[in-house]
């Protein structure tokens, strides 16, 4: 993770109101799944819920619009943020496995969050005249969202499902990802899937409420930043490790230097030498009685 990067993670997650991460931080090792019975840390990235032991504390957001997310099958179920929305939005958010895809009604207001040619942005499409669009009116442009989890290269073979080509197409700001698994040859602004539904909802809030945003959707990232600081202290201890290991290569560096230089000039450690005057001494001692 390069220093922008960091830089950019640690300034969101320091404004974010979290919940308390203690109850994360106080399990050992790992569970069952409720489930499917598999073993699990903190939650089931398979059947989307949270162990026993947490199940109680981990907290809860109301969404103002229903969230489908359709997760790629090469997209690796452990290491995928998706999850992380059903795991806070149960009620709100819908993860599907392509080729698994929701059946849209033709009379729903449906947007795809994806930056096709063809998309607009977000603030654009609320200014959109044919939405008449207020900030006094409830009436909004859309009320279900889809978002597509996979890597920027496989995200393509979902775009181009005949299922979801008749949607409108919106893309995001452009903000920098905190994520800690980054894609090759790709820049920043890649986002991290729960990265970009927890922006899309701070923008559909600022777009439709009077209110400034007040923190509502922050826990949507209480796992990821609880991820990102494990991944960050992991780092921070790997990073200091690496240091006194090349600290102590160089000193056995220096001390084999030394020994070296005394075999080829015939120069004897002071150790050495003073255990020699000690045997000698002896010897004499011992010659002489």
């Amino acid at each position: 993770m390069d220093d922008d990067r960091r830089a950019s993670g640690v300034l969101l997650l320091k404004n974010l109101k979290l919940a308390s991460h203690s109850v994360l931080e106080s399990m050992q090792g790992r569970s069952k799944c409720p489930k499917c019975k598999a073993s699990r840390k903190y939650y089931c990235y398979t059947c989307y819920i949270p162990l026993d032991e947490i199940k109680d504390k981990v907290p809860q957001v109301k969404l103002p619009l229903k969230i489908d997310i359709i997760k790629h099958p090469k997209e690796i179920d452990g290491k995928s943020t998706a999850v992380h929305a059903g795991l806070i939005s149960p009620d709100d958010v819908t993860i599907y496995n392509f080729p698994c895809v929701p059946d849209f009604d033709p009379s729903e207001k449906v947007v795809l969050v994806f930056p096709s040619k063809e998309a607009v942005n977000l603030d654009d499409l609320f200014k959109d005249p044919k939405y008449e669009m207020q900030r006094d009116d409830k009436a909004v442009p859309f009320t279900r969202v889809v978002f597509i989890d996979s890597t920027w290269n496989q995200s393509n073979q979902i775009f181009k499902d005949e299922r979801l080509k008749g949607l409108p197409c919106v893309m995001l700001n452009s903000r920098e990802t905190c994520f800690w698994r980054t894609q090759k040859d790709k820049p920043i602004t890649y986002l991290a899937t729960i990265e970009a539904i927890y922006y899309f909802l701070v923008d559909y809030h600022n777009l439709t409420e009077e209110a400034t945003y007040d923190g509502r959707y922050d826990n949507l990232l209480y796992f990821y930043s609880f991820m990102y600081k494990v991944v960050e202290k992991s780092n921070m201890e790997k990073k200091q490790e690496g240091m006194e290991n090349i600290r102590k290569r160089k000193r056995q560096d220096w001390e084999d230097k030394v020994k070296n230089k005394k075999a080829v000039t015939g120069e004897v450690d002071d150790d050495k030498e003073s255990e020699c005057k000690e045997s000698n001494n002896s010897n004499k001692t011992a010659f002489t009685s």
